[in-house]
């Protein structure tokens, strides 16, 4: 169950990278170096859900099964509650209305 754990860490690289992507779907772009801006809309965008998905779906099948996660807890909720709020923002959040 190692790999669990190193894809929960990853899954929180790729939700810091969403929240960043969010701040900037609700402002205006800020980052000017392309490398960067195209980094953060990759990890962020693009993999933090599925790597999220993947995680999340791991950790309730632990907790039904009722075995023991290698994740901290902090990491867990952290994880989870960025989830929902992909589920939020990308299935009920119409994007075209933030930018004119």
């Amino acid at each position: 169950m190692r790999w669990l754990l190193f894809l929960a860490r990853v899954a929180f690289i790729c939700n810091v990278f969403f929240l960043l992507c969010v701040v900037i779907l609700f402002t205006e772009d800020f980052i000017k170096v392309e490398f960067f801006k195209t980094f953060v809309i990759v990890l962020g965008w693009f993999l933090a859900f599925p790597v999220n998905f993947t995680v999340n779906a791991t950790e309730i099948i632990l907790v039904l099964s009722r075995k023991p996660s290698p994740t901290f807890n902090w990491l867990r909720i952290f994880n989870f509650v960025v989830f929902i709020l992909q589920i939020i923002i990308y299935f009920f959040v119409h994007h075209d209305t933030f930018h004119s």
